[in-house]
């Protein structure tokens, strides 16, 4: 056996990933069932033309 292992590899130790914060979604306005399905999304502010989607992830705007 390794004597060398970290105390966070003994199998009975306690693994602790990360924690993640969700925000709550507001229900504003939402597509209806059909258009949600064409748009891929219920929420109008997340529709966004793949363009525009584009330019802020590079310019960060």
């Amino acid at each position: 056996m390794n004597e060398h292992i970290c105390s966070c590899e003994r199998e009975n130790s306690v693994r602790r990933v990360g924690y993640a914060y969700v925000p709550v979604q507001r229900m504003g306005k939402v597509y209806s069932p059909q258009k949600a399905i064409m748009q891929g999304t219920v929420f109008p502010e997340l529709d966004i033309p793949i363009g525009v989607y584009e330019r802020g992830l590079c310019d960060g705007k």
